[in-house]
């Protein structure tokens, strides 16, 4: 009798443990002590695996859609970061200054004819940035100490995320941030193999112009100069740089280094003082550094006694363009080196460049805007 008891009671407490589990794995939240619901580990998992955690470059953590469809970027120079990364359909608008008839950049000129179909936005009016609905905006640091405020201010007025990169002017000087950018920028666009091949192709093409110059003595190597520099609009021959980038990749002895400046107005006399082998100018400001090489005060300038005054393209248009001065590289160094650069056609070597950057050849497109490469006669 004993027995048959003791059966009974395990068989009851068996049973009664199995509708307590059933209960409690039938139900889809669980009630905490003051009956309200918790959450089920799984909805959070679900709810994590719809974002991404990322560290921008201005050092701020940030949370922003795993699936990304539209992208808003400030400053107005890192639309070029997209095409760069196959991603141009994710612009979701431009200024209109960057739609603008004739489009001056290998960028835009690569997104023509759909560049025309984007809508049109403003940075300093949030309400046009609502309308475009981006799923995040990038915003660009151009200078060492830039304050982000008023960016991450208007990305907390539009309820939008913010990430920040740095994309300064001088690509020789910060290479490394320009890589970093694109690696950054394509973990967020899930276009890190773009990005890696990219990063890949960039530092192969720097490798190799620097591979033709390295060993060249400094005595055989000429004095360049650049003259017609754009810094926020179009520039005389006095507007130069003393890290130059596409002489910085050939090792090229650059006439204005001693400025220390990236972004340097020069006087005429330092021009003439420093007298200059070779001068080239970005057809941003060719004109007008035209007008003044004209002037009498440079008649001696060793440069325009033998012929060596030459157009390239414009390194900045909305910030540096960075196919462009790799392009403007092997062209300068076929003209001061050209037992180094005999071995292509300048022409087919920016195209190739620009169509491993923006997916398109448009040497022709840039010749049409801004004149090609070409020694010019100042008279």
């Amino acid at each position: 009798m004993k027995n048959i008891l003791r059966m009974v009671v395990i068989f009851a407490v068996i049973f009664i443990t199995g509708l307590v589990i059933t209960g409690c794995s039938a139900e889809e939240t669980v009630e905490d002590v003051n009956g309200e619901a918790i959450e089920e580990p799984a909805a959070v998992e679900e709810e994590a695996a719809d974002v991404i955690i990322i560290t921008d470059m201005a050092g701020r953590t940030v949370e922003v859609p795993k699936d990304i469809n539209k992208v808003a970027t400030l400053c107005g120079c890192a639309h070029r970061l997209l095409v760069y990364l196959d991603a141009a359909e994710m612009i979701s608008g431009v200024r209109e200054s960057e739609k603008r008839e004739p489009l001056r950049s290998p960028w835009n000129l690569a997104m023509v004819p759909e560049i025309f179909d984007v809508p049109v936005f403003s940075d300093e009016d949030p309400e046009t940035i609502i309308v475009v609905n981006p799923d995040i905006m990038v915003a660009t640091q151009l200078a060492d100490g830039f304050d982000f405020f008023e960016h991450e201010e208007l990305a907390e007025k539009v309820g939008i995320p913010l990430v920040t990169l740095r994309l300064y002017v001088s690509f020789s000087e910060h290479r490394d941030q320009v890589l970093e950018s694109l690696q950054i920028l394509g973990q967020v666009l899930d276009r890190e193999e773009r990005a890696a091949e990219l990063i890949a192709d960039i530092e192969t093409i720097i490798n190799d112009l620097d591979a033709r110059t390295r060993d060249i003595p400094e005595d055989e190597k000429p004095t360049v100069y650049v003259g017609g520099k754009a810094w926020a609009g179009s520039m005389g021959l006095t507007s130069t740089s003393s890290m130059y980038s596409a002489f910085d990749f050939i090792n090229a002895k650059n006439a204005a280094a001693e400025v220390g400046e990236e972004n340097a107005f020069i006087d005429k006399e330092a021009l003439l003082l420093w007298d200059p082998d070779y001068i080239f100018l970005e057809s941003t400001g060719f004109e007008q550094a035209m007008e003044d090489l004209r002037g009498p005060e440079f008649e001696s300038l060793t440069a325009l006694q033998n012929g060596n005054v030459y157009r390239i393209l414009p390194k900045i248009w909305t910030n540096t363009n960075h196919e462009t001065v790799l392009a403007n590289a092997y062209y300068i160094g076929s003209v001061i080196y050209p037992d180094q650069f005999d071995d292509f056609d300048i022409a087919e070597k920016a195209d190739q460049i620009f169509e491993t950057f923006v997916g398109k050849p448009v040497y022709d497109e840039m010749v049409e805007v801004h004149g090609a490469y070409e020694r010019v006669d100042i008279n």
